[in-house]
């Protein structure tokens, strides 16, 4: 008997709204394919249980069975903005098909961060919880928001009374469910995606932090979208092929947004945005907004649009061959509509574009630092993990990120020029004979135990518990290692010289700020937070094998006008498993650097202008720097 490896299932390609327009109708009610996996009521898979409990109605809605076979034989629950189970189960399709492009694209499971349970006291973590599903609330509230729970390991969306002005296909004063925005759905599924990848891109250490939550959850959410075929070729045949034309391909949550108050038209653009006459302009590259944007949405726009300006570049480039045959070499086409099958190209090209650019978008996040994400970061992240998996660039992606972020006048710290060599991340070679037989013992100590991870990890049913409970394993027996308990390596210069490498160090630690002496007594202990092998495949089918290690110290400020506040150094340690566990990078942000210590105090005691935007906008009134609070984020930004 054939095992059925994939799930069908009906919902929305925009929102809900688009299906009561003659224009968008056809499209908008499509049948998705997601990967096939038992699931109970509710929907409860292996990475998602959906709760349908609505405090304020004070009930639970019947949760919808997908294994039912009335369910399986017609495709899913017709869409519909009145059932509940489908609302569950559309939350449900859109989580899974948002999870699968990471995994296709990082090419592992993913492992939700686990809960930790901190002593309040001792700041010390007293006991660890390995979490096996992310639950979705589809009616958590009554409110216009929604939004990830690092706590609660949770997503809960809300639902709101729509402004009671008409505006585009609402209802005056209807409801307005966020389960039932793909966008929304995706964007805040990735927050928790990112969180379980780098759980300290949540510490507010500098106004790319927020941002690069925000910009990179509608990156993914947008880019999906531009996947979906028969939408792309509607949009495409209606702007005649010009992408930097208004479509809806570009808008994110356009009902959501429309409901509000403000009539403010999609939550944001990726290509353009109606300005205060309530016109559609494309975005022109402002070099300057880096500068003095700091509000987390806006900053995060920034970036999303210089995702999509590179998006535009290849576009326009890899389809100039196109449009010569169809103006007979002049380039411009005749007026009217332009023929079906040259839709069904310049659709194509963009599918394959969208899709080549979310693999990027997403892998680039192994190859960033573990904490103090900025956006000049990101880029490098983008173009050494692309150069890794794709080393020919024959159709220029890594030349269009590059153009991208030059023309949005977003760069890098301490590189010499924009050429893909100064931007890729050095690769480590230069170690001496002592720190040689470091990295050697290192490598010993990994072959013999990163084996069995990939064995767990190899097949569609390995258990991702015990692939978690695996890395454990090794991430404490490393930390062992590198702490001296099992002490492994040569004399203490040798190995002070090394850690310096990564970012460490064995030494106490001393800053000064503002004239005042910041100091530990003691070397910060060191921490390992991951050990993972990686298979990447890029779009030139070379397979790169590697292994991550993430490692930090933290230093913790325990006196003075300071007090309470940390500051983190430490890597992202790449290793070639077929080159026999040779460092291939060390993605470092080090402890002992005055300059960025100076620079994230400035920032979080409000001596810089980043300050104000983000305190309205991120935090209750307490000046509190704990992890991004993504409920009082959202809100205020929606209202």
């Amino acid at each position: 008997m054939n095992t059925v490896i994939h799930r069908y299932l009906r919902g929305y390609s925009l929102d809900p709204g688009f299906s009561t327009r003659l224009d968008t109708m056809a499209v908008n009610e499509i049948t998705y394919k997601i990967k096939w996996e038992p699931t109970a009521r509710g929907p409860v898979g292996s990475y998602f249980e959906v709760i349908d409990f609505d405090p304020a109605s004070n009930c639970f809605y019947d949760p919808v069975d997908l294994d039912s076979r009335e369910v399986m034989a017609e495709n899913g629950l017709n869409p519909s903005e009145g059932n509940p189970k489908f609302h569950q189960q559309f939350v449900y399709l859109i989580a899974m098909k948002t999870l699968e492009n990471f995994e296709k694209s990082l090419n592992r499971k993913i492992i939700w961060n686990p809960k930790v349970h901190m002593d309040p006291a001792t700041r010390r973590v007293r006991k660890v919880d390995y979490v096996d599903r992310l639950r979705l609330y589809p009616h958590a509230f009554r409110d216009a928001n929604a939004y990830y729970d690092p706590e609660k390991k949770a997503i809960l969306f809300g639902y709101f009374e729509a402004a009671s002005k008409i505006q585009d296909s609402n209802l005056p004063g209807g409801v307005i469910f966020s389960c039932l925005s793909p966008d929304i759905i995706a964007h805040e599924v990735t927050h928790a995606v990112l969180d379980s990848i780098h759980p300290r891109f949540i510490e507010n250490t500098n106004p790319d932090v927020p941002a690069f939550h925000e910009g990179f959850a509608d990156i993914v959410a947008l880019l999906q979208r531009f996947s979906i075929s028969p939408l792309v070729e509607h949009q495409i045949a209606r702007t005649r092929g010009d992408l930097g034309k208004f479509s809806f391909l570009g808008e994110l949550a356009t009902q959501f947004g429309n409901a509000l108050q403000n009539n403010r038209g999609a939550l944001r653009g990726a290509i353009g945005k109606m300005n205060d006459k309530g016109e559609w302009v494309k975005y022109t590259p402002d070099p300057g907004a880096y500068q003095h944007e700091f509000e987390p949405h806006r900053r995060g726009a920034l970036l999303v649009a210089t995702i999509f300006d590179a998006f535009i570049r290849l576009y326009n480039v890899l389809t100039e061959d196109l449009i010569r045959i169809a103006t007979n070499g002049s380039g411009i086409l005749q007026p009217g509509a332009i023929h079906p099958d040259l839709v069904k190209r310049l659709a194509a090209a963009v599918c394959e574009i969208a899709e080549h650019l979310l693999h990027i978008c997403i892998r680039a996040l192994d190859y960033c630092p573990p904490f103090d994400i900025t956006f000049g970061d990101y880029l490098r992240a983008l173009i050494t993990a692309d150069l890794d998996t794709s080393p020919n660039d024959m159709n220029g992606y890594r030349v269009a990120l590059i153009e991208a972020f030059r023309s949005w006048g977003i760069f890098p710290d301490r590189v010499n020029t924009l050429s893909i060599e100064s931007l890729t991340w050095e690769k480590s070679r230069h170690f001496s004979k002592q720190e040689n037989t470091i990295l050697e013992q290192i490598a010993k100590f990994l072959k013999e135990r990163v084996s069995n991870i990939i064995d767990l990890s190899s097949g569609e049913k390995s258990d991702r518990k015990k692939i978690y409970l695996a890395m454990q394993k090794v991430q404490a027996e490393l930390h062992d290692i590198l702490i001296g308990k099992k002490r492994l390596f040569g004399d203490a210069t040798g190995w002070s010289q090394f850690l310096k490498k990564l970012g460490l160090t064995n030494e106490p630690v001393r800053f000064s700020y503002q004239g005042e002496e910041c100091r530990s007594r003691t070397a910060p202990k060191i921490e390992v937070h991951k050990v993972r092998p990686v298979y990447r495949v890029g779009r030139e089918n070379i397979i790169v094998e590697q292994v991550l290690i993430t490692l930090s110290q933290t230093f913790f400020i325990d006196s003075g006008r300071l007090k309470g506040a940390r500051f983190r150094g430490g890597c992202s340690l790449i290793l070639n498993i077929s080159r026999d566990y040779a460092v291939d990078y060390i993605i470092h942000k080090k402890l002992r650097s005055q300059h960025r210590f100076e620079k994230q105090m400035d920032y979080q005691t409000g001596e810089t202008g980043a300050f104000a935007a983000l305190t309205s906008s991120l935090y209750e009134d307490d000046g509190n720097f704990e992890p991004l609070s993504f409920s009082h984020l959202h809100f205020h930004f929606s209202t």
